[in-house]
Parts: structure tokens; sequence; C-alpha cells
């Protein structure tokens, strides 16, 4: 099980990080996307795609250490329990948005254009998404099991 939650952190960790490359890439080669009054400003550029890529290569780096605090194989525990594969799932969902949304607002305060408010909703409900994890869980518990005796 270890090994599982090794791999699935490493493959959210490459994700994050191609991903972020991918999408800001090719903006480097738009033809003026450098000069003129529409150019971004290189620092806030630099911030919102650094941001996912170094979090993706810490992520990848500590991905054993990660695994091991979060199941030990060294001492017999209980099975986990479905909700705390949600809140972990939710959690993951909300680091991803997070980080996601804070690499377009801090890019897109270097733009010349107005902002895109929408992106800073989802920068605000992306830590409701970690912080809320456990409670999602539960609700997701609660309407799974909506209708039965258990």
């Amino acid at each position: 099980m270890r090994a599982l939650i090794e791999i699935v952190i490493k493959v959210f960790a490459a994700y994050l990080a191609l991903s972020t490359v991918g999408n800001y890439v090719p903006l480097a080669f738009v033809p003026g996307a450098w000069s003129g009054p529409n150019s971004p400003n290189i620092g806030y550029l630099t911030a919102g795609v650094l941001v996912p890529i170094g979090i993706g290569i810490i992520l990848w780096l500590r991905a054993p250490k990660i695994s091991k605090k979060a199941f030990s194989t060294e001492t017999p525990g209980p099975i986990i329990p479905e909700s705390g594969i949600v809140a972990a799932g939710v959690f993951l969902i909300g680091v991803y948005w997070l980080i996601r949304s804070f690499s377009v607002v801090v890019t897109q305060l270097s733009a010349q254009a107005p902002i895109n408010y929408g992106w800073c909703v989802v920068l605000i409900l992306s830590f409701g998404l970690i912080l809320g994890n456990n409670v999602l869980a539960q609700i997701f518990r609660k309407l799974r099991t909506a209708g039965t005796n258990t």
C-alpha cells in the first residue's frame, strides 16, 4: 500500500510540473510575447511558473517520506476507512487547484488586461477543500449511505 501511495504522489507531482510547462512554454513562442504594451512582467510570469514546478519537484522528492507517514507497514494498524481515502483525495484536489489558481492569478497580475476574478474564487474555494476535507468526506459518506441501514 505504501508503494501505491508513493506512486500516486509522484504521478500528481509530475502532472503538476509538466502541465505547468505545457501551459506556459507555448506562450514564449508567440510573436511579440516579450515586447510591446501587452508583454508580461517577467517576475510575475516566473513566479506563476516556478511555484507549481517547485512544489511538484518537492512532492516528487518527498514522496517516500510522505507515503511512509501516511501508511506505515512496520506497525499493524486498522484498515484505512473510506472516509480517510475520500478526505485525502479531496485534500489533493484542493492542493492542485490552490497551486493552479495561484499560478494563474499571479500571471494575470502581470497582464495589462482585466483580472479574471473567477480564478480568485477558485483560489478561495481550494482553501475550503484543503481545510474542510474531513467534512466533505462525512457528507460523501452520508450521501452514499442514504436510504440504507448502515
